[in-house]
């Protein structure tokens, strides 16, 4: 936060935009930073989860215990996947029941995709019902979802271009004529109605884009 206001103090911000700032430094800004890498590690996840059950089947089949073959897919895949089996195989070595010990792990990755797969873990567990099959079934299902992903995001790919160049249209005008007529835009810096208006135009300019990014933001 105090960061952030520095920064709108060094590029003689309107006075009035400061609170902005500060609220854009404090809850906005690390949300933003939180929200991109959780994505990014549930991305990486997803994107070796399907390979890492179809490994699990082949081994299920051959007549491995479904933790040993969760420790071999701890050991072949690396990243957010690896890491998460391994903890599953250390929990079930310390005791804990290879259901509960799925669940802890779908509460650390929170994604539909590792629900499933404690629920099919319980369900074998409780039943007795065939894990390779569950599996298989869980691996075409997410190949399946990540086809309809990569669909939709080319269908909308076209709205979310319209989006950013609608979003970074103010900035470019704003900037091109602080260069062509500086004393025609300095007035939103130095008058106070000016400094107002300013600050009314980004807040309703993030809240536009705000707006645009829910209606293109598509959950398959």
């Amino acid at each position: 936060m105090f960061l952030f206001i520095i920064i709108g103090v060094a590029v003689n911000a309107p006075s009035l935009s400061l609170p902005l700032f500060a609220v854009i430094g404090l809850f906005g800004f690390p949300r933003f930073v939180l929200n991109r890498l959780i994505a990014r590690r549930q991305k990486k996840f997803l994107e070796e989860f399907s390979d890492a059950l179809d490994s699990m089947v082949r081994m299920l089949k051959a007549g491995i215990p479904p933790a040993e073959s969760i420790a071999m897919v701890a050991k072949e895949f690396g990243g957010p996947l690896g890491e998460e089996m391994g903890r599953i195989y250390d929990s079930q070595k310390l005791g804990i029941p290879m259901n509960e010990a799925v669940a802890m792990a779908s509460e650390r990755m929170p994604i539909p995709e590792m629900r499933l797969f404690a629920t099919g873990i319980a369900i074998q567990q409780q039943t007795g019902a065939s894990l390779s099959e569950v599996l298989g079934n869980l691996s075409k299902l997410i190949r399946a979802r990540f086809r309809l992903q990569r669909k939709v995001q080319a269908l909308s790919a076209e709205a979310k271009a319209s989006a950013m160049i609608i979003g970074a249209l103010p900035v470019v005008v704003a900037v091109g004529l602080y260069f062509v007529n500086r004393p025609y835009i300095e007035l939103l810096f130095t008058e106070p109605t000016g400094q107002k208006l300013l600050t009314g135009a980004i807040v309703w300019m993030l809240m536009g884009v705000l707006v645009m990014k829910q209606m293109i933001n598509f959950r398959v």
